[in-house]
């Protein structure tokens, strides 16, 4: 399955930015991206949960393998310094079948919100 780039959703990343701003302490850039899985259900939308659940991948799990890429999200989002194109071609390597998630050890991704 090939999954599409889709169109860099501006208004998501203009909203990540403006929650960054009037957030303050530790863990703002992580609730910044995450809050309300906006960036998640833009993407589960445009790539149909239904092509992605085929391949094995429901929800919980395509939320779980976001959640490795936390970084990459503030990067894109927060810090500008990663491409949107090169942010989706990230996530697709590991929502490719065949491709084996594991967790990289980075905090801050929605898991750790959900204990």
């Amino acid at each position: 399955m090939t999954l599409p780039t889709p169109p860099e959703p501006r208004d998501i990343k203009d909203r990540i930015v403006k929650r960054r701003s009037v957030c303050t302490g530790p863990g703002c850039d992580s609730f910044s991206v995450w809050f309300g899985n906006e960036v998640a259900r833009y993407l589960w939308d445009h790539w149909g949960g239904r092509e992605l659940s085929r391949i094995g991948i429901n929800w919980q799990k395509f939320l779980s393998i976001l959640s490795n890429h936390t970084q990459e999200l503030i990067d894109w989002a927060i810090r500008n310094t990663l491409a949107w194109n090169d942010l989706v071609r990230i996530l697709i390597n590991d929502l490719s079948p065949g491709t084996e998630v594991t967790t990289t050890g980075r905090k801050g991704g929605i898991l750790d919100y959900l204990g």
